[in-house]
């Protein structure tokens, strides 16, 4: 188990031609990143809420993207999907 300690971390990837950057913000953070990404009333996540979410907080550069930031749809879900993955700490080396 990891220390009770915050840690921050940044990856960086780039897709598409343009360098992103992602930080890892806790697991509370992204626990309550789900949690507030669901639409009211459903067990369904918002992938707009979630978007934000990410654009807004994990996301450190560029900063300030929107959906409307991509050219297509496969772009905003690999980045999503990329950094989301980070987010959720998927992304240190296996010991």
């Amino acid at each position: 188990m990891a220390d009770t300690k915050n840690k921050f971390y940044t990856r960086k990837k780039v897709i598409n031609g343009v360098e992103y950057t992602a930080q890892f913000n806790g697991i509370s953070a992204a626990l309550n990143a789900v949690d507030d990404s669901y639409i009211d009333g459903t067990s369904n996540i918002g992938i707009s809420k979630l978007a934000k979410y990410i654009f807004d907080n994990v996301i450190v550069e560029p900063k300030g993207l929107t959906p409307d930031s991509f050219d297509t749809i496969e772009d905003f879900n690999e980045v999503v999907k990329w950094a989301q993955g980070v987010m959720q700490g998927q992304f240190r080396d296996k010991e």
